[in-house]
C-alpha cells in the first residue's frame, strides 16, 4: 500500500439558509423546524463532523475528506422513521453541513460548483482503511454524508470520477 499522511482538520460549517432551502427543495422553512435544527447542527459540528487532509508524501495528490459519522447518520435515520417529512429535512441539513464544511476549506466550491470526486488511488484507499471507511466502485463511501475532493481545488467535471454518469457533467459524452 502506498504511503500517505492523514491530517485531522477542524471544520467550521456555517449554516446558509438559502443553500439549505436549495438542497431541500423548499421555498420556505417554518421557524419550529429551524429551532429543531439548532441542537443537531451544534452537536454534529462539535462531535460528529470529521475532516481530514489526505496527502501523498512521495508525489502529487492531496485530498479533502469530510463526513458525518455513523452516530449522526443513525440520528437522521431515527428521525426519518418517525417522520419521513422531518427526515428529509434533516437529510438536507446533513448535506448542507458537509458541503458548508467543504467550502470552508475549498472556497471554489461555493456558488454551486460541484466537489469533483477523484479516482481513488492507493493513497486514498489506505487512508480510508485507516479511518474504517469502505470505498465502493460506483463512487461512494460507507458514509451517507461525505465529500472527497482534491485539496486544493484543481478542476471540476474534467477530473471527476463520476463525469460520465453525473447528470450535471459538462464533459459527458452525448
Amino acid at each position: 500500500m502506498a504511503k500517505f499522511e492523514l491530517t485531522s482538520l477542524q471544520p467550521k460549517p456555517e449554516f446558509d439558509m438559502m443553500y439549505f432551502m436549495e438542497v431541500a427543495g423548499e421555498t420556505r422553512i417554518d421557524q419550529d423546524i429551524m429551532e429543531e435544527f439548532e441542537p443537531f447542527w451544534d452537536k454534529w459540528a462539535a462531535n460528529n463532523l470529521k475532516a481530514y487532509e489526505i496527502s501523498n508524501p512521495d508525489g502529487e495528490g492531496n485530498f479533502l475528506l469530510i463526513f458525518l459519522d455513523e452516530e449522526a447518520e443513525s440520528s437522521i435515520e431515527g428521525i426519518w422513521q418517525d417522520s419521513p417529512t422531518h427526515g428529509l429535512l434533516f437529510h438536507s441539513l446533513a448535506i448542507t453541513m458537509v458541503m458548508s464544511a467543504a467550502e470552508g476549506f475549498v472556497p471554489e466550491l461555493s456558488n454551486g460548483k460541484c466537489a469533483p470526486l477523484p479516482r481513488p488511488g492507493d493513497v486514498v484507499l489506505g487512508a480510508f482503511e485507516e479511518l474504517g471507511l469502505t470505498w465502493n466502485q460506483e463512487g461512494t463511501v460507507n458514509r451517507k454524508y461525505a465529500v472527497l475532493t482534491p485539496y486544493p481545488y484543481n478542476g471540476g467535471c474534467e477530473i471527476c470520477y463520476l463525469s460520465e454518469t453525473c447528470p450535471k457533467s459538462t464533459v459527458k459524452q452525448q
